[in-house]
């Protein structure tokens, strides 16, 4: 029996007095599945409602966006929520992601451009281009994911970062690592060492991370925020908690 799955990537980010947009995709059995009903509530970090239960017409990818208006006056933070409430084969079921709300969300610094300057067979213009493809998008969004889930499994806000391209070497030797890991089970065995190299490259980089935090949550840089390591502390400044809990 294969259970329903919904596609939750990353935590939610609401950014404040900004339309912000929330998706579901529930998968089963390798395809997606439509709910028959479905309701979405966003809650504050004390429980109360900011959205409830609101209509969301059911698709294959699902999307109801919370209007600029209604975060405009709430308070920075975290320990928010998202519930949907979908009703597939006759039940309904709730799915929740952690949430926050957000000054600003973290973005990259990486293109496709950045992959042909290190692996120029990746070019589609190329002559002796390696594969078909004509973006690696795909890749770049997982990896960037996937350092998201590690700083915030470190115990630090992605959306805290002031100095994205910090991070600018560890995305880029991370989604040259997935491609070629990817390549390497589908075209050529070969490819599993250059994997292996950019996979090495890519946690060297880690370890060098170092990047401005905006520990007091102003949106700007202040002489009391930090530079953070990525082998940072699972204790924010101030004695806060990590918002994982």
């Amino acid at each position: 029996m294969s259970y329903p799955a919904a596609r939750f990537q990353l935590v939610d980010l609401l950014v404040r007095g900004v339309d912000s947009a929330l998706s579901l995709r529930i998968e089963q059995n390798g395809a997606a599945v439509t709910p028959s009903a479905l309701t979405v509530s966003v809650y504050r970090p004390d429980g109360s409602a900011l959205v409830s239960a609101a209509s969301v017409t059911p698709a294959a990818t699902s999307s109801y966006t919370v209007a600029a208006a209604t975060t405009a006056q709430e308070a920075l933070g975290d320990a928010w929520r998202v519930e949907w409430t979908a009703t597939v084969g006759g039940v309904p079921t709730v799915y929740r992601n952690e949430a926050a709300l957000v000054r600003t969300k973290l973005h990259p610094v990486i293109t496709d451009t950045d992959l042909y300057n290190i692996a120029s067979g990746l070019d589609p213009t190329s002559p002796t281009a390696l594969t078909s493809e004509t973006t690696y998008s795909q890749w770049r969004d997982e990896a960037w994911n996937q350092i998201n889930a590690r700083i915030i499994g470190q115990g630090q806000r992605p959306w805290l970062v002031m100095s994205p391209v910090a991070i600018r070497d560890a995305h880029l030797y991370l989604s040259l690592a997935l491609i070629f890991e990817d390549l390497a089970t589908r075209l050529n065995e070969a490819y599993e060492m250059r994997a292996a190299s950019y996979r090495r490259h890519y946690e060297a980089a880690w370890t060098r991370l170092n990047f401005r935090y905006d520990a007091d949550e102003l949106g700007q840089l202040v002489d009391d925020d930090r530079r953070r390591s990525s082998r940072g502390p699972t204790f924010l400044s101030g004695g806060r908690r990590s918002w994982l809990y």
